[in-house]
């Protein structure tokens, strides 16, 4: 459901490497049981029998200390990139163009972050000098030419939400203004279910992944 791909290996290899297509690449896909809201893939076996490849970029302009909040799902001010039938799949990488930004994962709202330490004081948050930088992503983290930021989206999924936070102190002046580039290359995998294969990708429900412990 989310990755930020780390190892050097991956970090020399170029982009499109690191997604899943038909055969001969990765194709076979498990969903799991977690998925109960989603039960044509709770739980089953998937081969990716088809696959297209679409980039995407949005800019935002904002002041020093502001954020945005992009919604990718398909809703009304969504982004609209989700699928919108059954037995499709998106696997999307997100890289960041240079600037003086960071984002932040929440889902599957505004107030629901992806990601915190165990002590209960310890979650990202904007209003706290220190707390603001925790769990960000920045451009350095994932490069626009070199993503390691994945996700996967299936049709009315919860909607990941981007938190795009402007860094002022960091080249940004009081009242100045600074632009962030996000780039995303969506790999649309149609599927086709299979019987449990020897290998196969692992994909975790949000609230498997999310939280404090």
């Amino acid at each position: 459901m989310f990755e930020l791909l780390t190892t050097p290996a991956l970090q020399q290899a170029t982009w499109k490497t690191r997604l899943h297509g038909p055969k001969p690449q990765p194709a076979n896909l498990y969903f799991t049981e977690a998925f109960s809201a989603h039960p044509w893939c709770q739980g089953k076996y998937w081969e990716i029998k088809e696959t297209v490849l679409v980039s995407y970029d949005k800019g935002y302009i904002l002041p020093g200390e502001d954020y945005k909040n992009l919604d990718l799902s398909n809703a009304t001010d969504g982004l609209k990139l989700y699928p919108e039938s059954e037995g499709v799949v998106y696997e999307t990488l997100i890289g960041l163009k240079p600037g003086n930004y960071q984002i932040g994962l929440y889902i599957p709202g505004v107030s629901d972050y992806l990601l915190a330490l165990g002590d209960t004081s310890m979650y990202p948050d904007l209003n706290d000098a220190a707390l603001k930088y925790l769990a960000a992503i920045t451009p350095e983290d994932s490069p626009y030419n070199n993503p390691l930021l994945k996700i996967w989206a299936i049709k009315d999924m919860a909607a990941w939400i981007l938190r795009t936070y402007i860094l002022e102190g960091c080249g940004v002046t009081a009242g100045a203004f600074e632009k962030a580039i996000l780039g995303f290359r969506i790999a649309k995998h149609r599927l086709e279910e299979i019987s449990k294969p020897d290998v196969f990708t692992t994909i975790k429900y949000f609230t498997e992944i999310k939280g404090t412990w």
